[in-house]
């Protein structure tokens, strides 16, 4: 008697800039994937390290809050995003799929976000991304709703914030399917799994 390999798991990227609905889609998703009996683990770089980036920032005598000053793009940006891989690396090993919510901004345009090695997650592992796209009126009163003091400098300075967006080069020549983060909850839960089964290779 022959028993079934067991399924690679999986690194899903839930990207998209800031009030698409990243974090919403994500926990919908690993729910829905529970209740079918499938195992996944969230990663939120965000949950991740937040018990540490604010003391760090204050630390260094920085605002605690701030996630968009040129100091904590050096300093402690890459930090939050090396830790998050590391502890999916462990939950891949074990099995487990992992969804990603976040920009990977720096991870896209190195194309690092490509490359299990590159990530630092088993060569086993298989990849698959998703941009979510939302108006940008829309995306502005999803942060001011959620009231969150990590967003006060992007609401304080949006012109400024929204001249420095960029749609990822990934995203524009088609190696990252998209999805319209407006669609009903059942709708973006299905586009998911088509890009689960069917993304085409980077």
């Amino acid at each position: 008697m022959h028993s079934t390999p067991p399924e690679k798991p999986y690194a899903l990227f839930i990207l998209g800039h800031a009030g698409t609905g990243k974090s919403w889609l994500t926990h919908r998703f690993v729910s829905q994937q529970h209740e079918q009996g499938r195992s996944w683990c969230v990663l939120d770089k965000d949950v991740v390290s937040e018990v540490w980036t604010g003391p760090l920032l204050a630390a260094h005598g920085q605002d605690p809050n701030d996630r968009d000053s040129p100091f904590f793009k050096e300093v402690a940006r890459d930090l939050g995003y090396q830790s998050t891989l590391r502890v999916g690396r462990d939950q891949i090993d074990h099995g487990t799929s992992v969804v990603f919510p976040g920009p990977w901004s720096r991870e896209l345009a190195s194309g690092a976000i490509f490359s299990p090695a590159a990530l630092g997650l088993p060569a086993h592992t298989q990849l698959r991304h998703v941009w979510l796209d939302l108006p940008l009126e829309v995306r502005r009163q999803r942060i001011i709703d959620r009231g969150d003091p990590r967003d006060k400098w992007k609401l304080e300075h949006w012109e400024e914030y929204v001249a420095a967006l960029k749609r990822p080069q990934a995203v524009v020549d088609g190696r990252i399917p998209t999805l319209d983060a407006s669609l009903p909850a059942e709708q973006q839960l299905a586009r998911l799994a088509e890009i689960l089964n069917n993304e085409r290779p980077a």
